[in-house]
Protein backbone atom coordinates (compact mmCIF):
# COMPACT_ATOMS: atom_id res chain seq x y z
CA UNK A 1 0.00 0.00 0.00
CA UNK A 2 1.81 3.32 -1.00
CA UNK A 3 1.01 7.07 0.32
CA UNK A 4 0.59 7.63 4.34
CA UNK A 5 -1.47 5.53 6.44
CA UNK A 6 -3.18 7.69 9.14
CA UNK A 7 -2.43 5.99 13.09
CA UNK A 8 -2.64 6.41 16.87
CA UNK A 9 1.10 8.15 17.90
CA UNK A 10 3.65 6.09 19.67
CA UNK A 11 3.16 5.73 23.12
CA UNK A 12 6.01 8.81 24.16
CA UNK A 13 4.07 11.33 22.05
CA UNK A 14 0.51 12.59 23.50
CA UNK A 15 -2.36 12.83 20.99
CA UNK A 16 -1.97 16.71 20.62
CA UNK A 17 1.36 16.55 19.42
CA UNK A 18 2.15 16.78 15.55
CA UNK A 19 4.53 14.21 14.66
CA UNK A 20 4.95 11.98 11.14
CA UNK A 21 7.34 10.07 9.58
CA UNK A 22 7.12 7.69 6.75
CA UNK A 23 4.36 5.40 7.01
CA UNK A 24 1.98 7.27 9.64
CA UNK A 25 0.84 10.81 10.48
CA UNK A 26 -1.08 12.62 13.67
CA UNK A 27 -2.43 15.94 13.39
CA UNK A 28 -2.01 18.28 16.64
CA UNK A 29 -5.46 19.33 18.03
CA UNK A 30 -5.60 23.33 18.11
CA UNK A 31 -5.94 24.65 21.72
CA UNK A 32 -8.57 27.48 20.68
CA UNK A 33 -6.15 30.09 22.41
CA UNK A 34 -5.16 33.41 20.79
CA UNK A 35 -2.00 35.82 21.98
CA UNK A 36 -2.71 38.67 23.67
CA UNK A 37 -1.03 41.61 22.66
CA UNK A 38 -0.20 45.05 25.37
CA UNK A 39 -3.03 47.17 25.62
CA UNK A 40 -2.61 51.50 25.09
CA UNK A 41 -2.60 51.88 28.63
CA UNK A 42 -0.20 48.86 29.51
CA UNK A 43 1.86 49.90 27.26
CA UNK A 44 1.85 53.98 28.39
CA UNK A 45 2.55 52.39 31.70
CA UNK A 46 5.45 50.40 30.49
CA UNK A 47 7.00 53.47 28.65
CA UNK A 48 6.46 55.62 31.96
CA UNK A 49 8.40 53.05 34.29
CA UNK A 50 11.40 52.52 31.59
CA UNK A 51 11.76 56.61 31.75
CA UNK A 52 11.74 57.11 34.91
CA UNK A 53 14.23 53.93 35.55
CA UNK A 54 16.36 55.64 32.81
CA UNK A 55 16.34 59.43 34.44
CA UNK A 56 17.35 57.55 37.94
CA UNK A 57 19.87 55.70 36.08
CA UNK A 58 21.44 58.01 33.60
CA UNK A 59 22.72 60.57 36.44
CA UNK A 60 24.30 58.10 38.05
CA UNK A 61 26.23 56.87 35.07
CA UNK A 62 27.64 59.88 34.08
CA UNK A 63 28.71 60.59 37.45
CA UNK A 64 30.51 57.22 36.80
CA UNK A 65 32.10 58.61 33.46
CA UNK A 66 33.35 61.61 35.38
CA UNK A 67 34.57 59.37 37.55
CA UNK A 68 36.49 56.76 35.60
CA UNK A 69 37.70 59.86 33.41
CA UNK A 70 39.65 62.06 36.60
CA UNK A 71 41.18 58.38 37.63
CA UNK A 72 42.85 58.25 34.19
CA UNK A 73 44.25 61.57 34.29
CA UNK A 74 45.41 61.05 37.83
CA UNK A 75 46.69 58.35 36.71
CA UNK A 76 48.27 59.54 34.08
CA UNK A 77 50.24 62.13 35.99
CA UNK A 78 51.20 59.98 38.64
CA UNK A 79 53.09 57.68 36.09
CA UNK A 80 54.70 60.58 34.57
CA UNK A 81 56.07 61.65 38.10
CA UNK A 82 57.41 57.88 38.07
CA UNK A 83 59.01 57.63 34.91
CA UNK A 84 60.60 60.89 35.47
CA UNK A 85 62.18 59.95 38.78
CA UNK A 86 63.16 56.56 37.82
CA UNK A 87 64.87 58.21 34.82
CA UNK A 88 66.50 61.31 36.66
CA UNK A 89 68.17 58.68 38.91
CA UNK A 90 69.16 55.84 35.77
CA UNK A 91 70.49 58.95 34.21
CA UNK A 92 72.28 60.88 36.97
CA UNK A 93 70.76 64.42 35.38
CA UNK A 94 67.58 66.19 35.90
CA UNK A 95 64.47 65.40 34.11
CA UNK A 96 61.36 67.75 34.64
CA UNK A 97 58.03 67.65 33.57
CA UNK A 98 56.11 70.69 32.40
CA UNK A 99 52.66 72.02 31.38
CA UNK A 100 52.35 72.40 27.65
CA UNK A 101 49.69 73.18 25.13
CA UNK A 102 51.42 72.35 21.82
CA UNK A 103 53.28 69.63 23.59
CA UNK A 104 56.49 70.75 22.04
CA UNK A 105 57.78 73.12 24.94
CA UNK A 106 56.73 74.46 28.19
CA UNK A 107 54.10 77.09 28.92
CA UNK A 108 52.77 78.55 32.03
CA UNK A 109 49.59 76.98 31.20
CA UNK A 110 47.10 74.79 33.17
CA UNK A 111 47.98 71.33 33.57
CA UNK A 112 44.97 70.19 32.16
CA UNK A 113 46.12 71.26 28.93
CA UNK A 114 48.77 68.82 28.27
CA UNK A 115 52.27 68.52 29.68
CA UNK A 116 55.96 66.99 28.26
CA UNK A 117 58.58 65.00 29.83
CA UNK A 118 62.10 66.27 29.48
CA UNK A 119 66.02 66.28 30.10
CA UNK A 120 66.91 68.56 31.48
CA UNK A 121 70.67 68.53 30.83
CA UNK A 122 71.34 72.25 31.81
CA UNK A 123 69.32 72.25 35.44
CA UNK A 124 67.11 75.64 33.73
CA UNK A 125 63.78 73.49 33.90
CA UNK A 126 63.00 74.69 30.67
CA UNK A 127 63.05 72.82 27.02
CA UNK A 128 66.18 74.20 25.26
CA UNK A 129 66.96 72.83 21.37
CA UNK A 130 69.52 70.31 22.06
CA UNK A 131 67.72 68.62 25.41
CA UNK A 132 65.47 65.36 24.21
CA UNK A 133 61.70 65.22 25.42
CA UNK A 134 60.95 61.90 26.91
CA UNK A 135 57.29 61.94 26.96
CA UNK A 136 54.30 63.69 26.29
CA UNK A 137 50.28 63.57 27.90
CA UNK A 138 47.72 65.33 25.71
CA UNK A 139 45.22 67.24 27.25
CA UNK A 140 42.94 66.52 29.66
CA UNK A 141 39.29 67.18 28.74
CA UNK A 142 36.55 68.00 31.20
CA UNK A 143 38.97 68.70 34.25
CA UNK A 144 41.09 71.70 35.59
CA UNK A 145 44.43 70.42 37.46
CA UNK A 146 45.82 73.22 39.39
CA UNK A 147 49.04 73.57 41.52
CA UNK A 148 50.30 76.51 43.84
CA UNK A 149 53.99 75.15 43.64
CA UNK A 150 54.14 73.16 40.35
CA UNK A 151 52.61 75.78 38.61
CA UNK A 152 55.01 76.04 35.80
CA UNK A 153 56.43 72.54 36.22
CA UNK A 154 58.72 70.60 38.65
CA UNK A 155 62.34 68.62 38.41
CA UNK A 156 63.88 65.17 39.65
CA UNK A 157 66.94 65.43 40.29
CA UNK A 158 69.66 62.24 40.35
CA UNK A 159 68.71 61.86 43.71
CA UNK A 160 65.25 61.58 43.08
CA UNK A 161 64.25 64.40 44.94
CA UNK A 162 61.95 66.75 43.32
CA UNK A 163 62.22 70.84 43.36
CA UNK A 164 59.62 73.37 41.55
CA UNK A 165 61.03 75.49 38.95
CA UNK A 166 61.86 78.33 40.97
CA UNK A 167 64.11 75.62 42.95
CA UNK A 168 63.00 76.84 46.21
CA UNK A 169 60.53 74.21 47.38
CA UNK A 170 60.37 70.72 46.95
CA UNK A 171 57.31 69.56 48.07
CA UNK A 172 54.00 70.44 46.16
CA UNK A 173 50.06 69.10 45.17
CA UNK A 174 48.25 68.83 41.98
CA UNK A 175 44.12 68.95 42.52
CA UNK A 176 42.48 67.68 40.37
CA UNK A 177 38.28 69.14 39.73
CA UNK A 178 36.07 68.13 37.09
CA UNK A 179 34.35 71.53 35.36
CA UNK A 180 31.01 72.50 36.45
CA UNK A 181 30.39 68.66 38.46
CA UNK A 182 30.36 70.31 41.74
CA UNK A 183 31.79 66.83 42.59
CA UNK A 184 34.70 66.89 45.36
CA UNK A 185 38.23 67.45 43.91
CA UNK A 186 41.48 65.08 44.34
CA UNK A 187 44.77 65.88 45.24
CA UNK A 188 48.01 64.27 44.29
CA UNK A 189 50.46 65.25 47.32
CA UNK A 190 54.05 65.23 46.36
CA UNK A 191 56.55 64.36 49.21
CA UNK A 192 59.82 66.47 48.91
CA UNK A 193 61.93 62.72 48.18
CA UNK A 194 59.50 63.21 44.43
CA UNK A 195 56.94 60.24 45.57
CA UNK A 196 53.46 61.05 44.25
CA UNK A 197 50.34 59.66 46.52
CA UNK A 198 46.64 60.57 46.21
CA UNK A 199 44.86 61.92 48.96
CA UNK A 200 40.84 63.33 49.60
CA UNK A 201 42.67 66.50 51.08
CA UNK A 202 45.76 68.85 51.06
CA UNK A 203 48.96 68.67 52.43
CA UNK A 204 48.09 70.92 55.41
CA UNK A 205 44.45 69.02 56.20
CA UNK A 206 42.17 70.39 54.79
CA UNK A 207 39.43 69.92 52.10
CA UNK A 208 40.59 70.75 48.77
CA UNK A 209 37.72 73.03 46.57
CA UNK A 210 36.90 72.91 43.45
CA UNK A 211 35.22 76.33 42.80
CA UNK A 212 34.88 75.78 38.88
CA UNK A 213 32.21 77.38 36.38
Amino acid sequence: MTGFNVTHPPPFLSSQQFFWAPGWVTVMQQSGHRQRGLTLAETLTTLAVLGISLSLAIPGLKSLARDNARATAVNQLVATMHMARSEAITRNAPVAICPSKNLRSCAEDNWESGWIRFADNNHNQALDAEELILGVSPPVPGFVIHSEVFDRGLSYQPSGRVVAADHQQGAGEFTFCATGAGEPAQVVIVNPVGEPALSVSRANGSTPECNMP
